[in-house]
């Protein structure tokens, strides 16, 4: 779970270039790219401050194919913030049973998103986005 703390500390820190270390070469969420997760936390880091998250872990599983490790990890979570303009506190994102998937790329934990594109019964604009993972 160090790629979660270190992801924190990173957002914290409002470090986009420190957090996007944690995103794989091949990341894909839904169809989103590194480039787009990019895009999503400038748009969070300029509208919030305090940013934080919180994750409770209830299932992880770690398998290794080709001789790629990866792990699949189930969470309930939330990312919140203060609103810049208003100061009021806001949940910016929360997710339920969300499976995280991670790659284990130069030796580290990496987000590698679902891995699979988007699901063909989902239209691209009503897929879940969560950008930490």
């Amino acid at each position: 779970m160090a790629a979660f703390n270190k992801a924190e500390a990173a957002v914290k820190k409002a470090d986009l270039d420190a957090l996007m270390k944690f995103y794989a070469t091949t990341y894909n969420y839904h169809g989103l790219k590194r480039s787009d997760v990019r895009r999503v936390w400038e748009e969070v880091f300029l509208h919030y401050r305090d940013i934080s998250s919180s994750h409770i872990f209830t299932e992880l599983k770690l398998v290794q194919a080709d001789g790629v490790r990866k792990a699949y990890v189930t969470c309930t979570g939330g990312l919140h913030g203060t609103e810049k303009q208003t100061g009021k506190p806001i949940t910016i994102d929360s997710w339920a049973r969300e499976v995280h998937y991670l790659v284990q790329e130069k030796e580290a934990w990496r987000f590698l998103g679902n891995a699979g594109g988007v699901s063909p019964s989902a239209l691209p604009a009503s897929a879940p986005h969560h950008p930490l993972f």
